[in-house]
């Protein structure tokens, strides 16, 4: 009985005390945490208490740069029934900025202010973009650190769009326009505050100049160029759209833009074999099954085309280069059988070499370069070198683009090697000698349906002549451009 009359003296105690809680009305706000921080962009936490369910006409945070939030930035939440958690978040904030914050709330007409916190926006910063090597309107990545909302990108001093803003930590821009650098930095802008990247971005570089047009309206094909000095460029033989046979030449002068006729007195043929120095080889006949084969053998010389004796095989499709005056020419013979020879311009004799690892002809392209030859070969990208010294063959290297259909350019200027411009392609690559790496150029004009007509270098530039594909129909100017490698 005792103790019964214990316990109910006890739960009236519990009800007093309880009684007394609710008469005190506890209710106040407080400001518990900062739950994001940016260049910008603030996000707090805060809590109404209250031991009873109250009503908050309006609720939310004070921001300030001075303690006594002489100017503060109010955030205004709004209503709230019932205490709990809120945030608040605030934008446009100066960057690497010291801020006072503190919760407010509005109750029953009293304004009533939680505890103050300090906090500091933070400083912009640049980690990395990708990629570092690209062309005018590709996109680029920046990857980075507290980029606001009005973030500035300059490639240089050339402003770039800033296309998107994901989570103030990774802009995507459009690579602008190039200034008179090639490498430059990127600077990224916010506010007042500018950073750099650590490292510089490069452009793709390479400028065509649109300087003349082939003085005949054909579409050229299968024919012959070469080069005379510096400034004489020639081009012809071969064939008008394979219907028939071009006669002779046409002679660019580089120095003064102009154009010539020059009579060849060979005959006339198609598929030849070519160096700066000689012709030879090549179909005699177009269009006829079996080939008709073109034995002859020309060397031009102090600007006069002279016979040689005939060759002692016959072929098409070859591929041919120089050095040291000697001629190399391997390929495939009438039977179709590979072959490697030299001609010794100073015994004007010839010699059989031991054939290639792989086919090489005419659709695949080569250079001379410190006692070698380079083959590139278009049935599978492989780069070949052929020592002259010690005539042993090594594969060292892949070519990166596109091989389109064959029959590219290589040409080299330095210790740089320019490769590219296959059949239905505008792909060119630039190749340091030294590296071995490969840089990728800006794409040269005009329909990529197109077909080398002749390549030539002239000081740093290289002149550069296609013909439309033969399926394209109409009628195309044969456009002769100087490449710049360096132009920007």
């Amino acid at each position: 009985m005792l103790k019964l009359r214990s316990l109910g003296i006890l739960l009236m105690l519990f009800w007093i005390a309880s009684c007394t809680e609710e008469n005190l009305g506890v209710t106040f706000v407080t400001t518990e945490e900062v739950l994001f921080a940016s260049g910008d962009q603030v996000r707090l936490l805060g809590r109404v208490i209250s031991d009873q369910d109250v009503q908050v006409q309006d609720h939310g945070f004070y921001l300030a740069e001075d303690e006594a939030f002489s100017s503060p930035q109010i955030i205004s939440l709004g209503e709230k029934s019932g205490p709990g958690r809120f945030i608040g978040e605030v934008s446009g904030l100066k960057v690497g900025t010291i801020y006072f914050a503190k919760s407010f709330m509005e109750l029953s007409g009293e304004m009533i202010f939680g505890n103050s916190l300090e906090l500091s926006t933070l400083e912009p910063a640049v980690k990395s973009f990708s990629p570092e090597f690209a062309a005018v309107g590709e996109e680029l990545i920046i990857e980075g650190r507290n980029f606001g909302e009005d973030t500035r990108v300059f490639f240089g001093d050339q402003e770039a769009q800033v296309l998107e803003n994901t989570l103030q930590s990774k802009l995507l821009v459009r690579v602008p326009n190039p200034g008179d650098e090639a490498q430059v930095p990127i600077r990224v802008q916010v506010q007042d505050r500018e950073v750099s990247s650590p490292t510089l971005f490069e452009y793709q570089i390479g400028t065509y100049e649109l300087i003349s047009t082939y003085p005949q309206e054909i579409k050229l094909y299968d024919n012959v160029f070469f080069q005379n000095g510096p400034n004489e460029f020639y081009i012809g033989l071969g064939s008008e759209r394979r219907l028939s046979f071009i006669n002779g030449f046409q002679k660019f002068d580089a120095a003064s833009s102009s154009w010539e006729s020059v009579q060849f007195p060979g005959s006339s043929r198609s598929f030849a074999f070519f160096t700066d120095r000689y012709i030879g080889g090549g179909l005699s006949q177009l269009g006829s099954n079996p080939f008709v084969f073109d034995p002859t053998f020309w060397k031009f010389e102090s600007g006069q085309f002279i016979q040689k004796p005939d060759l002692p095989f016959l072929t098409r499709d070859a591929l041919a280069f120089e050095f040291e005056e000697d001629l190399y020419v391997l390929g495939s013979n009438a039977n179709s059988m590979p072959f490697f020879s030299k001609f010794n311009s100073s015994t004007e004799s010839w010699e059989v070499l031991p054939n290639s690892p792989v086919s090489f002809g005419r659709n695949d392209v080569s250079f001379t370069y410190q006692n070698k030859a380079y083959l590139l070969s278009t049935s599978d990208a492989s780069i070949w070198t052929f020592d002259f010294s010690l005539q042993t063959w090594e594969e060292i290297a892949s070519f990166p683009g596109n091989l389109g259909n064959g029959r590219g350019m290589a040409r080299i200027i330095g210790n740089k090697a320019y490769i590219g411009l296959f059949e239905r392609t505008n792909e060119l690559w630039e190749l340091d000698l030294d590296t071995f790496t490969w840089t990728r150029k800006n794409p040269m004009p005009g329909l990529p349906q197109s077909v080398l007509v002749g390549h030539f270098v002239s000081g740093p530039n290289i002149y550069i002549i296609r013909v439309p594909d033969i399926t394209l129909a109409g009628q195309y100017p044969m456009d002769l451009y100087r490449f710049d490698p360096n132009g920007i």
